[in-house]
């Protein structure tokens, strides 16, 4: 009883005790001595997190939430802008095709003075002086050379189909990277806060048991393990407040703003957003993504541009006509003009190129770059199978862990508070409430894991399958 009685005086007594400058100060992340100067209590107060990384990082926050964020991606984004500029590319490339179809009109025209003796066929004329003249208007065309033109149109045409689903698989990559970059701050962000909560436990239990040993009820090894605990803490703590810098620069960079732009979550903790309807399955996404999914229709319009080259590789073996049409108006100074006219036709025919066996073998090289691309498409199809299913049972099983994260966040702030209270009616051990203390902090990680990887997840699956846009994204999002 008498002992009971001296650690609940000792308790009350540490009420009055200052304690070290053991929370942030506005020059420094954490003091490298614990000096007992401010009040026990300061030890536990609420963490003003957003406040404490602006002065470690020694930057101006500038908040922001998801919704900016994408916002901001789709109209600075360089990868975008890059697609976008192949695309408008192939749009000029498709109608460059097309001017194939358009005749060659020219004129031309030429003045010649003679003096002298000059050779007409057999005849010399003698002491000829004249100055000759010569303009035409002429305009020729290839009718479509065999039919190589046309389908070298229908080529680029498809190409150009190709990067457009280029570009928009590219927004959709950046919709997707934008939001899990942006969950990915705000877990860092929480992270940090736990970390220093656990800081600032590990800071009051160590002026706890220096106290009980200055009295006579602690021993030395419980002070070592204290310490020992503190800096593990620490170390956590820099370990939160490095990728949570990292987190900031990745964000940044696919928003195409400045990288060392300090962003800040406006978010004070994190809520679950589900954005897939739970009773669609793996099978229904996968057909969903393979009529919706940008990069497969991209890989069919490279498909279906091949086949229009190796078509066009078998019009060597075509007959090309051609036809000409000219105005001429010849004569000389002396005499004056008089008109020509023109009018052609040609063909050319040849076996193909080098005797055929080019024109041939050309082919055969182009069908084995079409069953390629038919290979890859196979293959993305499979790749997409096996990231739908990977994120379906991601979203699946984190749902469950947030659940489970909830009950061990209620069992872990009761064993801590048993611990505590076992520890001062002398009944427990101080391992015992390092223990509960460790594990009231990995719990906490865990639940805001489980909730960001959750919604990583449902918008993985919404960019797998294909269906990922701006408003599907938002549509539960409240800040």
């Amino acid at each position: 009883m008498k002992k009971v009685i001296i650690i609940l005086f000792l308790i009350i007594s540490l009420l009055n005790i200052r304690c070290g400058n053991i929370c942030f100060s506005q020059e420094r992340l954490f003091d490298d001595e614990i000096n007992l100067q401010g009040t026990y209590g300061d030890c536990l107060k609420e963490v003003n997190i957003e406040y404490e990384v602006k002065n470690y990082l020694e930057e101006e926050p500038v908040y922001i939430n998801l919704k900016e964020c994408i916002e901001i991606a789709l109209l600075y984004n360089f990868y975008l802008k890059s697609a976008d500029y192949d695309y408008i590319k192939s749009k000029w490339e498709y109608k460059n095709s097309l001017t194939n179809f358009l005749p060659d009109i020219g004129s031309s025209g030429y003045s010649i003075f003679y003096s002298g003796q000059v050779l007409v066929g057999a005849a010399l004329v003698d002491k000829f002086h004249e100055l000759a003249l010569s303009v035409n208007i002429h305009a020729s065309h290839q009718l479509t050379k065999g039919g190589e033109q046309i389908f070298e149109a229908l080529s680029k045409k498809n190409l150009k189909f190709a990067l457009k689903h280029n570009y928009n698989y590219t927004r959709n990559e950046v919709l997707l990277n934008t939001t899990k970059y942006y969950y990915d701050l705000l877990r860092a962000k929480l992270d940090i806060e736990i970390y220093q909560k656990n800081y600032k436990e590990r800071c009051a239990q160590l002026a706890l048991t220096e106290n009980l040993m200055k009295a006579g009820l602690g021993t030395k090894f419980d002070v070592i393990r204290s310490k020992t605990e503190l800096a593990q803490a620490r170390q956590s703590l820099l370990d939160a407040m490095q990728e949570f810098r990292l987190a900031q620069a990745r964000l940044s960079n696919i928003m195409g703003v400045e990288i060392t732009t300090c962003l800040m979550p406006v978010e004070m903790e994190a809520k679950k957003y589900t954005l897939v309807d739970e009773n669609i399955d793996i099978e229904k996404l996968y057909d969903i993504a393979c009529v919706c999914r940008e990069d497969i229709k991209s890989i069919r319009s490279r498909i279906r541009a091949l086949r229009e080259q190796k078509k066009m590789i078998y019009t060597q073996f075509v007959p090309k006509p051609r036809v000409l049409a000219q105005q001429q108006w010849q004569g000389t100074a002396a005499a004056g003009l008089g008109p020509a006219t023109i009018v052609g036709g040609y063909i050319d025919f040849n076996l193909g190129k080098n005797s055929g066996f080019g024109t041939i073998t050309e082919a055969k090289a182009k069908q084995a770059e079409i069953d390629k691309e038919l290979v890859d498409l196979e293959q993305s199809l499979r790749d997409i199978k096996e990231n739908i299913l990977k994120a379906y049972y991601e979203s699946k099983i984190s749902k469950d862990r947030i659940e489970i994260s909830k009950e061990q966040m209620e069992y872990a702030a009761q064993s801590v508070t048993l611990a505590e209270l076992r520890l001062d009616a002398g009944e427990g051990i101080l391992i015992d409430v390092i223990q509960a203390q460790t594990f009231k902090t990995r719990t906490r990680i865990e639940l805001v894991n489980s909730i960001i990887r959750y919604n990583i997840a449902q918008v993985q699956m919404l960019f797998d399958s294909g269906a990922i846009n701006k408003d599907d994204i938002l549509k539960q999002y409240a800040p």
